[in-house]
């Protein structure tokens, strides 16, 4: 027998041998870990934000626990009934949206009203008996507003500047969120080589006040009128503003949001566990207090005013 034909031979067995023990050694390594969790009560899941002027749309489905890795399924047989200022109004319509996934909304046959108080009884064959109340507020009473300071073609990298003119309602604890963001029309170029515009945005612009702390640059600024209430009220926001050629035209959006108290507490109870400071952006924990009584979800309201500044 040739001997470098053996050593080759003794090298391969020696390595066989190697793998295989690896092998067991790697399986009877493993561990089976086994997931401690509670399982909930099975409830009614109800999503829905009230907006002046539109009907009320109200999205229910049913919970699931932790290891239930089915799709979500919503419920079309609740009797959704609804109440303005206490006063029954009528219950409210189911309407299917997706045939395949058997989404669909409970909506109403009017505009809902601002300064109005909304409630709900959503009643389930099995699930019993889920509702919810908001105040859905007027819009804030803007005055003026301003595009201060904007980048340019020449100063591509300014700072930008704006500022919010309001009256805030006297005697009435006040949410509000304030956010920006740009409207764009932008170049495609399709599969010929030709080139179209599109209108598009680039959301996340984060604002930033002295009055109103956002270290981390949230795109959503939360506050309240605690230390101006019922007062003419002058804030101010620097942001990182853009500029550029790519674009057809560019145009800077501001809103401002008077928001009801479900919907403040909703969003600050998603900041990191630990900080003082509001506007930190969401990190979304388990389970979130909302305002449905026996169920999950949020019932919202928000009552917004938007201004726009064309920078291009």
């Amino acid at each position: 027998m040739n001997f470098n034909s053996l050593k080759y031979r003794v090298t391969d067995y020696a390595f066989i041998i190697i793998l295989f023990c690896l092998c067991v050694m790697n399986i009877s390594c493993q561990k089976k870990f086994n997931l401690k969790y509670e399982n909930t009560p099975v409830k009614q899941v109800i999503l829905a934000n009230l907006t002046p002027g539109n009907i009320l749309s109200v999205n229910i489905s049913k919970s699931k626990q932790p290891d239930d890795f089915n799709p979500v399924e919503f419920l079309s047989d609740c009797k959704v009934d609804l109440y303005e200022n206490d006063v029954f109004k009528e219950t409210l319509t189911y309407k299917l949206k997706d045939t395949l996934s058997g989404l669909g909304n409970y909506v109403s046959s009017f505009h809902l009203i601002p300064n109005k108080t909304y409630h709900i009884v959503s009643l389930h064959p099995q699930l019993g008996t889920a509702n919810a109340t908001e105040y859905l507020p007027p819009p804030p009473k803007v005055l003026y507003a301003s595009l201060d300071e904007h980048a340019n073609l020449a100063n591509p990298q300014t700072t930008g500047r704006y500022s919010i003119t309001f009256w805030d309602s006297a005697g009435v604890q006040n949410y509000y969120l304030a956010t920006a963001f740009y409207k764009i029309l932008k170049p495609v170029v399709d599969s010929l080589g030709d080139t179209s515009y599109v209108n598009d945005h680039i959301f996340n612009i984060p604002s930033y006040s002295p009055e109103i702390p956002n270290p981390s640059g949230y795109s959503f600024s939360f506050f309240t009128d605690a230390g101006f209430d019922g007062q003419f009220k002058i804030l101010s926001f620097t942001f990182p503003s853009q500029y550029n050629n790519i674009y057809r035209e560019i145009t800077f959006i501001v809103q401002l949001y008077n928001v009801g108290k479900n919907y403040y507490d909703w969003n600050i109870q998603q900041i990191p566990v630990g900080q003082d400071f509001l506007n930190e952006g969401q990190q979304e924990r388990a389970n979130l207090k909302s305002n449905i009584e026996n169920g999950y979800g949020h019932f919202t309201a928000s009552s917004g005013v938007t201004i726009a500044f064309p920078v291009k």
